[in-house]
């Protein structure tokens, strides 16, 4: 079969509706704050040291955790 002579049928596409299109923004959304978030804890770690960062990665954590349950 020519490549050129194929169509796409997208009606089993699993992002088809408003609905599903809000849940994919929400993740990629979560996906670009988690990202962020290990930005600035590596930062911290190199700026503050080992030993004070492990302690505010600590406090962090238990913050992201109440922010997100």
């Amino acid at each position: 079969m020519s490549h050129h002579n194929a169509t796409l049928n997208f009606s089993h596409a699993p992002y088809k509706n408003k609905a599903s299109l809000s849940e994919l923004d929400r993740e990629i959304e979560m996906g670009e704050l988690r990202l962020r978030y290990i930005q600035l804890m590596r930062d911290v770690h190199k700026t503050l040291g080992k030993e004070d960062a492990i302690e505010l990665i600590k406090e962090s954590e238990g913050i992201w955790e109440k922010l997100t349950s």
